[in-house]
């Protein structure tokens, strides 16, 4: 179902309309939170803050642009306040629970390289690139996230994946 009718529907006061749309961009949140935060526990928190705060206030929401851009508005203004309220420490995955198949593991090692690799990098950096390659958004629309403009987010980009490469190319996210 389309956005803009859930937003009505929400606001007619229907509640099973907000549950649709928590439901469309559970995943794409958690995934933003997980990355920026490396803790599945504390990405999961994040999440279910994105969506109590998308549910006290969405009665205000007015529509310009994508829903969707708004959501991740605020899932960065959440990510960024974890980290203002409890510093810059980022805990460890955890390999305990993962099945011990070589090509899992070795999957799971390079994904755990590349998210030390993204965390290395400044927040506004690391944004960029997650909401870029682990998000599929366009230029535009991380601009309008992050409330930068076009070419700045540009540089960040670049900024960002020059370091990434730098980074993993040294082995320095270790």
């Amino acid at each position: 179902m389309e956005d803009k009718k859930l937003m009505r529907q929400i606001k007619q006061g229907n509640s099973h309309a907000l549950d649709i749309l928590i439901r469309k961009y559970y995943n794409d949140i958690y995934s933003y939170c997980f990355r920026r935060t490396t803790n599945a526990t504390v990405a999961a928190d994040l999440t279910q803050e994105v969506f109590l705060k998308l549910s006290k206030y969405i009665h205000n929401y007015v529509h310009k642009g994508k829903f969707r851009n708004y959501l991740f508005i605020i899932a960065r203004n959440i990510c960024n306040d974890y980290y203002t309220k409890r510093g810059t420490v980022v805990e460890d995955i955890d390999l305990l629970d993962i099945p011990d198949h070589d090509s899992n593991f070795n999957r799971l090692e390079r994904s755990e390289i590349i998210l030390k690799a993204l965390d290395s990098l400044p927040d506004i950096q690391k944004d960029v690139i997650i909401l870029r390659f682990y998000q599929d958004m366009k230029v535009k629309e991380i601009s309008e996230i992050t409330g930068a403009s076009i070419a700045t987010t540009k540089s960040r980009l670049k900024q960002g994946l020059d370091k990434l490469k730098k980074n993993l190319s040294k082995g320095d996210v270790f």
